[in-house]
C-alpha cells in the first residue's frame, strides 16, 4: 500500500526500508563482484521527475521520481539560479523517502520536499542518490511571491493509448511553455495517461514531457483514468488532508500570491455525492471558507469531472442525476465564492456565463477592452462562477452532445458552446462517433493581477499554420471595477491570433519591438542578421559604445542597426565571416540564432558536448556546443520528433519567442 507516504509514520517506514536493503559502496571496489556492481549503476537513471506545490508555495516545493530498486537515496538539492552553471557543491540538500511502486514492481518511488527557501526566487534542482552518485537532470523551479501578478497555464486530458500520441501531448505541453512565456505553473485538469495501472503509459507521456516539466511546476487533479491503485499519488507529492483517502486520486489546495486554488478529487464515490465523498466535501467547504477568512483575493477551483461540459458527459448520470456533480457540487461553487473552475473530461472547449447557486446564468457589467489586436470582454463582479473546460492537449476528441436531455435553456447558460474544431476532419476511423483524433489540441493561458483575471485560449492544429498555436478565444473577470486603472495593450496589425501573438506584445510592450512604419510586424517573415541583433540589443539594454564597424561591408549595415551591431560586437555576441564581412541582410537559421543567444545568456559552453537530435548529424560542428548548451538552460528546444532543424530560417515570430525565453532564463 502506498499509504506508506501517509504522513507521520512516512519515514520511520522508508528509513526501516532503506537500512534493510542499501549496501554503501566503498570509494574502490573491492572486488569481482564490486567491479560488477559498479559497472550496472551506470546505466541506472532517474525518470518520471515532477515538480509540485507542497506546503507553503512561497517556500517550499515538492518532488517526485523513480528509480530502479538499486537506487535506495532519496536526495533533492537545490542552489539559488544565479549563474549559468549551478554548483550542486554548494546546494541545499533534503532527504526523502521511497517506498515500491505499486503498480511497477520493479521501480521505487521517490518523494521529498525542499523547505525553508526565498519567495519569487528561481532555483535550480536535482534530484537522485546521492551515495551513489546518480542524479537526474538539472531542473528549475521558482517559488511564489508574497503577492503581485502571476501567470500559469492550464490543460487537460492528455492520455494517450500509444507513444505516438504521448509524444503528441508531450509537444503541446512544450508549445504550451513556448507560448506561454511567463508561466510560473501549469494546471492539469485530469485524465493524464490513458491507464493509470499501466507504468508504460507514464514512462511515455512523463518520459517525452520531461524536458518541459523539469522546468514548471506541475499542479494535477485526478481523473477517471487514473483513478486505481494509487495511480495518481504515486507521480506526484501532494499536501493532502490528514486522514484523506488517495488511492483513487488526491484532493489538496494552496495559496499563490492573492489567489487560493482548490484541486478536487472526483473518482471518489458517496451516497450523497456523485464521485465525492462526504468527507471531501465536508473539507472542500471549510477550506474555501477559511480561505476568504484569510483574505483570498480569487478562490480558483481544478476538478475532473465538472458540472457544466457541452459534450458527450453533460448528460451521464454522475453529472446530471440527483446526487450528481451538476445538482450537488456546482450549488457550492457559487455559494463558497468560487470565481473560475477548470474542468476536464469532456475533450471540447467550452466557457460558461456566470453561474448562480440556482444554477441560473447571469448577465454582469461587461467591459470590453483590446488584447492581442482584438476584443476581450471581462464580467465585472459576476454574480455566480464561471466554468471553463479547456478541450484536450492530447489526441482524444469528442463531438458537441446534441441530446434533448439538454435543450436550449441548458446551452444558454453558456458564452462559448461551438462544434470541436476537430469535427471538420471526420468522424475517426476507428470510432465514427467521435471526430478524427490527434488533429486539434488546446491549451489556456491565465493572467491574474491584482483585480483581474486574463485567459487566453490557444489552438494548434496540426493542419494549418505549421501546427503553431494561434488564438481562438479570450475573456477575463474583473473584481471591483479596476478597469479604470488598467493600460490599454499595444497592438501591430498583423499579429491578431498568431501563435506568437503574446511574445510578440510582449516585446510591444517593454520596447524591444517596434514594427514596420506601416505598424505591421509581417511575423512569418524570416529575420536577417541586422534585425535579429537590433531587437536583442534593444532587449538586453547593452553598454553603447563608440567603437566603428570595421566589417568590409560596413556601408550596407542600416544606419539604425549599426549601434546595436557594435554593441553585439564589443560584447561578444557577434562576429563577421572570415572574408572580412558581416552580410546584414543574410537571414538567420536556427543554429546561428542559438549561437548568439546562448553567448548574450552568458552560457558556459562544452566544446566535447554531444547532442541526442535525430538529425544531430547535421548540426554544424562549430555550434554543436552552442546548441548543447542551450537546450540545457531551456533556451532553445527541437522542433518536434526530437529535430533540431539546424538550417531552417528563423522567422520574426520565432525571433521574438527567442528572445521572451532568453529574457527568462537571464532573470
Amino acid at each position: 500500500m502506498f499509504n506508506m507516504f501517509k504522513k507521520g509514520t512516512a519515514f520511520m517506514l522508508s528509513f526501516i526500508l532503506v537500512l534493510s536493503l542499501v549496501t554503501i559502496p566503498s570509494a574502490l571496489p573491492a572486488s569481482a563482484e564490486s567491479l560488477e556492481q559498479a559497472g550496472s549503476l551506470q546505466n541506472e537513471h532517474i525518470s518520471k521527475v515532477t515538480t509540485t506545490f507542497y506546503g507553503d508555495t512561497t517556500s517550499s516545493k515538492g518532488f517526485t521520481w523513480y528509480t530502479s530498486k538499486q537506487l535506495t537515496d532519496s536526495t533533492v538539492q537545490v542552489i539559488k539560479k544565479t549563474g549559468a552553471e549551478p554548483d550542486f557543491d554548494k546546494a541545499l540538500t533534503f532527504t526523502g523517502t521511497s517506498t515500491e511502486s505499486t503498480n511497477s514492481q520493479e521501480e521505487l518511488v521517490h518523494k521529498a520536499e525542499a523547505s525553508k527557501l526565498e519567495a519569487n526566487t528561481k532555483y535550480y534542482y536535482r534530484v537522485g542518490d546521492k551515495k551513489q552518485g546518480i542524479w537526474s537532470k538539472t531542473g528549475i523551479f521558482q517559488t511564489a511571491p508574497q503577492s503581485g501578478a502571476f501567470t500559469f497555464i492550464d490543460i487537460a486530458d492528455t492520455q494517450a493509448k500509444t507513444e505516438e500520441e504521448a509524444i503528441l501531448s508531450a509537444e503541446t505541453l512544450e508549445k504550451a511553455l513556448q507560448t506561454v512565456t511567463d508561466a510560473q505553473f501549469v494546471v492539469h485538469n485530469g485524465d493524464i495517461v490513458d491507464k493509470g495501472t499501466k507504468e508504460e503509459q507514464w514512462d511515455w507521456l512523463l518520459g517525452h514531457s520531461q524536458d518541459s516539466l523539469l522546468q514548471t511546476t506541475i499542479v494535477p487533479s485526478a481523473g477517471n483514468h487514473e483513478d486505481e491503485n494509487y495511480a495518481f499519488y504515486e507521480h506526484f507529492h501532494i499536501n493532502e488532508p490528514d486522514g484523506s483517502a488517495t488511492e483513487t486520486g488526491a484532493y489538496y489546495s494552496f495559496d499563490y500570491s492573492n489567489a487560493h486554488f482548490i484541486v478536487l478529487n472526483s473518482n471518489e464515490d458517496s451516497a450523497e455525492y456523485a464521485n465525492f465523498s462526504k468527507e471531501q466535501v465536508e473539507w472542500l467547504k471549510k477550506d474555501a471558507a477559511a480561505a476568504k477568512k484569510a483574505g483570498a483575493r480569487w478562490i480558483i477551483v481544478n476538478i475532473h469531472k465538472g458540472p457544466y461540459t457541452t459534450s458527450n458527459h453533460a448528460t451521464d448520470e454522475d453529472i446530471m442525476g440527483a446526487n450528481g456533480v451538476r445538482n450537488q457540487i456546482a450549488p457550492l461553487m457559487a455559494e463558497l465564492d468560487i470565481d473560475f473552475v477548470m474542468q476536464g473530461h469532456d475533450h471540447i472547449y467550452a466557457r460558461t456565463k456566470p453561474i448562480t447557486s440556482e444554477g441560473k446564468a447571469t448577465s454582469p457589467e461587461k467591459i470590453t477592452e483590446t488584447l492581442n489586436g482584438e476584443t476581450i470582454e471581462y464580467s465585472v463582479n459576476p454574480d455566480g462562477s464561471i466554468y471553463m473546460i479547456p478541450a484536450t492537449a492530447g489526441p482524444k476528441v469528442y463531438y458537441k452532445n446534441k441530446s434533448e436531455e439538454l435543450g436550449d435553456s441548458y446551452y444558454r447558460l453558456f458564452e462559448k458552446a461551438e462544434e470541436h474544431h476537430a469535427a471538420i476532419y471526420g468522424p475517426d476511423p476507428d470510432k465514427n462517433d467521435r471526430p478524427k483524433r490527434s488533429q486539434v489540441q488546446n491549451f489556456v493561458g491565465i493572467k491574474v493581477d491584482g483585480d483581474k483575471l486574463t485567459a487566453v485560449t490557444y489552438e494548434i492544429d496540426q493542419n494549418k499554420n505549421e501546427a503553431k498555436p494561434f488564438i481562438v478565444d479570450q475573456f477575463g473577470i474583473i473584481k471591483n471595477d479596476s478597469a479604470a486603472s488598467t493600460k490599454p495593450v499595444v497592438s501591430l496589425k498583423d499579429i491578431s491570433g498568431h501563435w506568437a501573438e503574446s511574445a510578440i506584445q510582449s516585446g510591444v510592450t517593454v520596447g524591444y519591438i517596434k514594427g514596420y512604419q506601416d505598424e505591421t510586424f509581417k511575423p512569418n517573415a524570416h529575420i536577417n542578421r541586422a534585425e535579429f541583433i537590433t531587437m536583442l540589443g534593444r532587449a538586453l539594454q547593452m553598454k553603447e559604445t563608440t567603437s566603428s564597424l570595421s566589417f568590409t561591408d560596413a556601408k550596407q549595415i542600416p544606419s539604425w542597426a549599426s549601434p546595436y551591431i557594435s554593441q553585439a560586437v564589443e560584447a561578444g555576441i557577434v562576429d563577421g565571416y572570415t572574408d572580412g564581412t558581416f552580410r546584414a541582410s543574410k537571414q538567420l537559421n536556427r543554429s546561428e540564432i542559438t549561437t548568439w543567444m546562448v553567448r548574450a545568456a552568458g552560457l558556459t559552453v562544452n566544446n566535447n558536448a554531444s547532442l541526442s537530435f535525430t538529425d544531430k548529424d547535421s548540426v554544424p560542428a562549430w555550434a554543436v556546443p552552442y546548441v548543447a548548451a542551450g537546450v540545457k538552460a531551456g533556451l532553445i528546444s527541437g522542433v518536434g520528433q526530437n529535430r533540431f532543424a539546424p538550417k531552417q530560417l528563423t522567422t520574426r515570430a520565432e525571433a521574438a519567442v527567442f528572445i521572451a525565453k532568453l529574457l527568462k532564463v537571464m532573470n
